[in-house]
């Protein structure tokens, strides 16, 4: 086995240990804002408070205005779920030694396309769930749909848009390596 391999096994195996850590703690959030919801009320709504004050100071919190965020949160945390399996998925595959793969080309695409779905969805969710939280404001006429999309999120959206890239060079890269087998 070369030193690079074992490397790659190493590295793999560390990164299904973040994935599980990632995963815990993803799960706990989800449970601990659940209970808000139905325990803690008012600690929910400081929560979102704390997470559009910078754009919006009032906001009412209707039952519309927590199923719309509760249906925001659910869609986010899919695609949160789906890229932790296509990445768990991908380093295991790297664990077992199989490099270069045509399944790894479409994991890791996968995993580069749930990061760009997710960043993009993260976007339109927090103007969607400022719009459903400043709905029903007592004496609001307008209303308004924020979109923020700042740097940290372009640099997202790149990095996805190269995984996304990477993979595909892999799926032509595991077509290319199996077409050299077979004339060997």
């Amino acid at each position: 086995m070369t030193n690079s391999a074992e490397r790659l096994r190493k590295l793999s195996r560390l990164m299904k240990l973040m994935i599980i850590l990632c995963g815990a703690l993803f799960c706990s959030a989800v449970v601990y804002t659940h209970w808000q919801i139905f325990f803690d009320r008012q600690g929910f709504e400081q929560g979102v408070r704390d997470i559009v004050f910078p754009r919006v100071e009032v906001i009412t919190l209707s039952y519309r205005a927590i199923g719309t965020v509760v249906f925001l949160a659910a869609l986010n945390n899919a695609l949160v779920i789906a890229g932790l399996a296509f990445a768990w998925q991908l380093f295991d595959s790297f664990q077992r030694g199989e490099i270069l793969s045509s399944r790894n080309g479409v994991l890791l695409r996968r995993v580069g396309l749930t990061a760009l779905f997710g960043s993009l969805c993260m976007t339109v969710s927090n103007g969607i769930g400022i719009l459903a939280v400043t709905y029903d404001n007592p004496g609001a006429t307008g209303h308004a749909v924020m979109f923020d999309i700042n740097g940290g999120t372009m640099i997202v959206l790149l990095m996805a848009g190269l995984v996304v890239g990477l993979g595909h060079v892999m799926v032509i890269a595991s077509g290319i390596e199996a077409e050299n087998r077979s004339f060997v």
